[in-house]
């Protein structure tokens, strides 16, 4: 009997086969399990170790990243996503596809009436009690139907500033150097008074000459007259609040 011969009597040989356990598959797929956590494990102690060289912090005992904080001066925008699944006929489901929806505020805001910036120098018509008080150029006087003020630099002028309730200032008689935008002061012959003011009307006897002023506010300027030369000048709204303190024409 030769070698092949020899051989292939073993190979036949009953003795020499190997029995299959009955739960080999698991045996193997269980294996191959351990080899695939063993492979991931290394793979995420890699990447922290990547995120830690990068300056990210890696919390050792949740093994949960901590990003890097927020600019607070940089707004966070937040933008919701919803979808929505809707039944349809047949016993069927079907899912509307995301949308995101936008609110618009809308904000009214109600200005206030406007004053009227005009006066004399920071005295200006409508002006509280408080704020013509607050401007340092006026002192309180006794008053009457109206709140009265003298101007600290001229306490001889009675009933310089007026302030009428609910209307705020309604008269300003202005100081004895005080002058009109157009030049005019006391002192002023009343020819040179028309000059400047042509639509002027004289009245009361020769010794009043009033000039109603154009503009938002009813105004008027009043220039007092004395042997046909300029005594006072007033600037006052046209109706009569303070009318008993000094004539309001």
């Amino acid at each position: 009997m030769n070698i092949e011969e020899e051989l292939g009597r073993l190979l036949r040989d009953d003795r020499l086969d190997l029995a299959v356990r009955p739960d080999a598959t698991e045996v193997v797929v269980a294996g191959a399990r351990r080899v695939r956590r063993r492979r991931t494990a290394v793979v995420g102690v890699a990447t922290a170790v990547a995120l830690v060289a990068s300056g990210w912090g890696v919390t050792a005992l949740s093994g949960s990243l901590s990003l890097p904080p927020v600019d607070p001066a940089v707004p966070l925008t937040t933008t919701t996503t919803t979808s929505t699944t809707v039944a349809a006929s047949g016993g069927t489901t079907v899912e509307v596809p995301p949308h995101t929806v936008v609110e618009t505020v809308t904000v009214t805001v109600t200005k206030g009436p406007s004053r009227p910036d005009l006066g004399y120098g920071p005295v200006k018509f409508g002006m509280t009690e408080q704020e013509v008080a607050g401007t340092g150029l006026v002192t309180r006087a006794a008053g009457g139907e109206c709140a009265a003020f003298t101007w600290t630099s001229d306490p001889g002028t009675v009933n310089a500033v007026l302030v009428a309730r609910g209307r705020g200032v309604v008269r300003i008689k202005l100081p004895a150097g005080g002058r009109t935008s157009a030049g005019i002061g006391v002192g002023a012959p009343l020819a040179e008074v028309r000059e400047k003011y042509p639509a002027g009307e004289l009245g009361y006897g020769g010794d009043r000459f009033s000039v109603a002023m154009t503009g938002d506010v009813g105004w008027q300027y009043v220039f007092v007259l004395d042997a046909e030369r300029v005594v006072e000048i007033r600037m006052q709204r046209l109706t009569a609040d303070c009318a008993q303190q000094g004539e309001q024409r």
